[in-house]
């Protein structure tokens, strides 16, 4: 085409930095498939949904209005209360002295086209728990358990809710786990949830892709 290779290269590089396509080793450069989905992450009772799920959102039901596909991959673990969310200890979130443990659940969140295997990776969702307080429940299990209940269950209803967003580039472990391209933006949310006398019980951090997604709230 008439077209230096060094020119040629440096289309292609832009291409990825603006998230447009992505390369592929030994195999050349694709349109990458941007994230479109619209999450909606009110705590509310009201809409399709009904009930609440306010720590996890309702990914699940927007993936499946999406026509997409849905899993996640669960593991647990006991950890120092020290473990950074969002710039602050976990600890300091739920109001526990240093040195204290934390239950976390760590959740990789995967989309896919309905009638496949769900492979691509969307979100990254950890909660943290008062190890003390959810050792004997579902939570400390690796298996799905639906958090809210949990801490009902054991006298800790969750009544309030605190957000706080920011969003960032991508670090090289958001890239890895996401499958993100090299410059990349990630919305980071941190959830704490509150019993009555705000005491804090629960904190949610999810980080989700920033290309192309739109996460909604109801306000009032």
């Amino acid at each position: 085409t008439g077209v230096a290779n060094l020119t040629v290269r440096g289309a292609y590089r832009v291409l990825v930095e603006e998230g447009l396509v992505e390369p592929v080793a030994k195999k050349g450069f694709y349109v990458r498939r941007p994230n479109v989905m619209a999450w909606r992450m009110s705590v509310g009772t009201t809409g399709r949904r009904g009930g609440t799920r306010p720590l996890g959102g309702w990914w699940a039901a927007d993936a499946e209005a999406a026509g997409l596909a849905h899993r996640e991959e669960i593991s647990v673990g006991i950890e120092d209360s020290s473990a950074p969310v969002l710039g602050r200890p976990a600890g300091e979130r739920l109001g526990l002295e240093a040195g204290s443990r934390v239950l976390v659940r760590r959740v990789v969140r995967l989309l896919g086209p309905v009638g496949g295997q769900p492979e691509m990776p969307e979100s990254l969702a950890d909660a943290y728990f008062p190890y003390d307080l959810v050792r004997d429940t579902a939570l400390a299990s690796p298996g799905a358990a639906d958090a809210e209940e949990a801490l009902a269950g054991i006298g800790c209803p969750l009544r309030g809710f605190e957000d706080e967003l920011r969003p960032r580039l991508a670090t090289t472990a958001d890239r890895q786990m996401l499958g993100l391209p090299q410059v990349s933006v990630v919305l980071e949310l941190a959830r704490t949830g509150f019993t009555d006398g705000r005491r804090p019980v629960a904190v949610s951090h999810q980080v989700l892709r920033g290309d192309g997604a739109v996460y909604t709230y109801q306000i009032g």
